[in-house]
């Protein structure tokens, strides 16, 4: 089982391969990036911002009608939210697969800070490598290092190590003992 990344193209340039060469390293399972292929919709016009579930049902759709069966995952550029949040860092959908990443407030700059390339590469690590953890199978973590604590706010993002905690290594090994390298 490989991981596929579709890459947008209002998402950072350039990254699309750190990103995903890392994130397979994290993870210990091949992942392959595509340029993004698929629309989607879900912009709310009194937020400023799309809907990650609305989301998460485009990439849905695009899975079946592509006969995808492999955990794929959505990296844009568009700020995002869910129902009751202001905003998310990115949303999964474990039982189908399909997980999206927002790079918009990943950036420095959207909190006024001076631009910064190599933070927002790690971020996208981080979450990228999160929300897939999620689509196989793997519960928020308790170890604030670990990939899979739930952030609430980029510091918190920022203070996570681009790896999995022992526990959660064993979790996925034993989720897809097959897949892990």
């Amino acid at each position: 089982m490989d991981i596929q990344i579709f890459w947008d193209r209002g998402a950072p340039q350039g990254l699309e391969i750190p990103v995903s060469r890392t994130i397979s390293q994290v993870l210990d399972i091949p992942v392959q990036v595509f340029t993004n292929p698929l629309l989607y919709n879900g912009f709310s016009i009194n937020r400023h911002q799309f809907d990650a579930t609305a989301i998460l049902s485009c990439i849905d759709t695009y899975k079946r009608r592509n006969n995808i069966e492999s955990p794929l995952l959505l990296v844009i550029s568009d700020d995002i939210f869910k129902p009751a949040s202001l905003y998310i860092f990115g949303l999964a959908r474990p039982r189908t697969g399909s997980a999206v990443v927002s790079a918009a407030r990943l950036r420095n700059e959207f909190w006024d800070l001076p631009s910064d390339e190599k933070a927002l590469g790690n971020r996208i690590i981080t979450e990228g490598a999160h929300e897939i953890g999620h689509l196989l199978g793997l519960e928020h973590c308790q170890d604030e290092r670990c990939v899979m604590a739930n952030p609430e706010c980029l510091d918190d993002l920022d203070h996570k190590k681009t790896w999995l905690c022992d526990d959660c290594k064993m979790r996925l090994k034993t989720l897809h003992p097959v897949c892990i390298r």
